[in-house]
């Protein structure tokens, strides 16, 4: 895990989308955003591919419904998605952990991890990429590492970014200015770990329109619910220039063994 990038863009192979996989996603859409046009590849091409969403979603938006309604309605959402990129949705799987507290329960997590390991026995495993932004993403990508070298097998990792897309120059979120001599540098190293650390890049542009048919399952988080204006959605976020980066024909992974 400590290497640096392994792959460069022209090295994704098509032994490398048939290899089995698991997929850590630290909610419902995230695999989507990150991965679905990867994972419609691999779908096709027979691939054994598991899909595990570490916690139930329940604080997107816990200020307009209520957690046990919203865990349902995004899991309906999932099932949905995985259809559309040719998965059965029982390659799903849910470990329930409480959305936005994952970190606190990192044990119990990891032996999870360590039980899905030794039971598929994938050559690949995709995380959150180790800067990703918001807490369950980082939890995901430490947990998961930290399982991969409990078990002590040999896999390959693919980090794939989500939330550190949200950051100049790829959108307009600039730092403000009371914390310009904090935020900067972390800035100028996120997108120089976008552009230079995720090496290995996937064409997915044959399979796009399913990727793009699997977001729009995940209803919650891309219309408003009921149309209420307030209700808050992936386009809200860099008025629109963030969830843009997921409609492109291609994906990336920072990609260590």
């Amino acid at each position: 895990l400590a290497g640096g990038a392994k792959w460069s863009a022209d090295d994704y192979t098509a032994h490398d989308v048939r290899a089995p996989a698991i997929l850590f996603a630290p909610h419902p859409d995230d695999e989507v955003l990150g991965c679905g046009g990867t994972i419609a590849l691999k779908a096709m091409a027979g691939s054994e591919l598991r899909v595990v969403i570490m916690t139930d979603g329940r604080t997107s938006h816990a200020q307009f419904i209520d957690a046990q309604t919203l865990i349902e309605m995004r899991r309906a959402e999932a099932a949905d998605a995985s259809e559309q990129l040719g998965l059965d949705p029982s390659a799903y799987t849910f470990l329930d952990f409480e959305d936005n507290r994952l970190g606190e329960h990192a044990d119990r997590a990891r032996q999870r991890v360590v039980e899905l390991l030794r039971r598929d026995r994938p050559e690949q495993v995709f995380v959150p990429h180790r800067r990703d932004r918001l807490r369950d993403h980082t939890a995901t990508y430490d947990i998961v590492t930290s399982a991969i070298r409990e078990v002590g097998t040999r896999v390959t990792v693919l980090e794939y970014p989500v939330w550190l897309w949200n950051t100049w120059p790829w959108t307009n979120t600039l730092p403000r200015l009371r914390s310009v001599f904090t935020e900067v540098p972390r800035m100028l190293r996120d997108s120089a770990d976008l552009a230079f650390g995720c090496r290995t890049r996937v064409d997915i542009r044959s399979v796009l329109p399913r990727k793009l048919g699997a977001l729009a399952q995940y209803r919650s988080q891309v219309q408003r619910h009921r149309d209420d204006p307030r209700w808050p959605i992936l386009s809200d976020v860099s008025a629109g220039a963030f969830i843009e980066r997921f409609r492109c024909g291609s994906e990336v992974f920072r990609c260590t063994e």
